[in-house]
């Protein structure tokens, strides 16, 4: 593990012991609430992978057992792999990661294809190929961490933002409230151009844009003001937010491939892009946005492997409890999972299944589905109505070879493990009619 300058001792203290994924005590015992929101300028640490194997959703080892166990239609789910691997040799992405299943039990788990093009490039395993996430990082770690916050009441949904961070005032932006942000109906921009000669000097810029509409008048999907909710959140909690992700979250769900700043040159890191001359880049996050915030912020920067977000998937569609563990409260994943007013399909953080199967759920999933998508070529979806969850990753932004139809493939995906549960509860209902 390698580790350079930070902005603060205590931003190392915390950096090192979320890296390592212990230091809790520690962590807990120097709380601050003066905690600065700007960033290192570079840092990096290892994946985070436990010695010891996690402990795993139930699954079975033979692909039809696991599908008849997870009460999902076994030729449903091989329709939607079907549909990845079809995705994958038309050269979409040189691989992907597919782990679907209902409530507490894997249904389908496989990877398909390799990291990268080359016959050399290692094949995608979902236990251990590790991926951008891109914009999943808004649901997986800031929508994850506001929903804690919200419940430890460290964090108001209709406080001004300013409360919280005073940085980010004046005018209109005084109207500005947490719940804006998560619904994406501040007013501020979808991006923004951040360079500046540091991090700190970039998130400063992104305080000061104004906005572009007021707040609550229209839903504009903005990665900038995800960039300030991590920022006021961190001001809520009174430490950085991956520590609070690691203690709550991950650290309870055994998600050990879940880390920010992988480290350049990552092994088991799928690559997203190319240098100009060639060369491929992977555990460094593809999002420029995040790039020029060093890596952590609240619109992208997060990587992981499909079977560690199928572990958080799986706490969400089981009512926020995994393997005995409660990791949120049921009503609070309702609070955060419903559409709200004026915001077009967005309930808080998530999204929901648009009209007519737009948007990447398709047209099966229940009007109670919530999930959210990622440039790089990732998804996640919950159908609480069903108990079903499906994830998908892959690296399509890496040299694809084809036309981008990662939005069609995700309705497939989800479409297919929709029916697969529907069609398995028919079997059951007409055997117990026969009885």
């Amino acid at each position: 593990m390698t580790s350079r300058s930070y902005a603060h001792p205590f931003r190392e203290l915390t950096m090192l012991c979320a890296g390592l994924g212990f230091c809790v005590g520690l962590v807990q015992a120097a709380p601050r609430t003066d905690f600065p929101v700007l960033r290192p300028v570079v840092v990096t640490h290892a994946p985070r992978v436990a010695a010891a194997a996690p402990a795993r959703l139930r699954e079975a080892t033979d692909a039809r057992t696991a599908a008849a166990d997870a009460r999902l239609e076994w030729s449903s789910l091989e329709s939607a792999e079907a549909a990845v691997r079809a995705a994958a040799r038309a050269g979409s992405f040189p691989g992907a990661a597919l782990v679907a299943g209902r409530q507490e039990v894997v249904g389908l788990k496989v990877g398909v294809g390799r990291v990268g093009w080359t016959s050399g490039a290692a094949g995608v395993d979902p236990e251990r190929t590790v991926y951008d996430l891109a914009s999943l990082t808004k649901v997986v770690a800031t929508t994850a961490a506001a929903m804690v916050l919200t419940e430890d009441g460290k964090l108001d949904l209709d406080a001004p933002v300013s409360s919280y961070l005073p940085e980010f005032a004046g005018g209109d932006k005084d109207r500005v409230t947490i719940r804006h942000l998560l619904t994406h109906t501040s007013g501020l921009p979808a991006g923004a151009e951040l360079g500046a000669a540091d991090p700190d000097a970039s998130i400063r810029k992104a305080f000061a844009l104004p906005l572009t509409a007021e707040p609550g008048a229209r839903s504009v999907y903005s990665d900038v003001g995800f960039v300030v909710l991590w920022a006021a959140m961190e001001r809520a909690a009174g430490e950085p937010l991956y520590a609070v992700l690691d203690r709550r979250v991950y650290g309870p769900l055994k998600m050990r491939t879940t880390t920010f700043l992988p480290g350049e040159g990552c092994d088991r890191c799928a690559p997203t892009y190319r240098l100009m001359d060639g060369t491929p880049v992977s555990g460094v996050v593809h999002d420029p946005i995040a790039r020029k915030l060093g890596g952590i912020a609240g619109n992208a920067g997060l990587f992981s492997s499909a079977a560690d977000v199928a572990r958080y998937a799986a706490m969400l569609a089981n009512g926020g409890e995994l393997d005995g563990v409660r990791v949120l409260k049921t009503e609070t994943i309702r609070q955060f999972t419903v559409r709200q007013p004026g915001a077009g399909t967005r309930a808080l953080g998530w999204d929901t299944p648009g009209p007519n199967g737009s948007g990447g759920a398709g047209v099966k999933l229940s009007k109670a589905a919530f999930g959210h998508t990622g440039f790089t070529g990732t998804s996640l979806w919950v159908d609480p109505e069903r108990g079903t969850w499906t994830v998908l990753l892959s690296n399509r932004t890496y040299a694809p070879k084809a036309p981008n139809t990662m939005q069609a493939l995700r309705r497939k995906v989800n479409d297919g493990v929709a029916v697969a549960a529907d069609h398995a509860d028919v079997a059951v209902d007409v055997a117990a009619l026969a009885e």
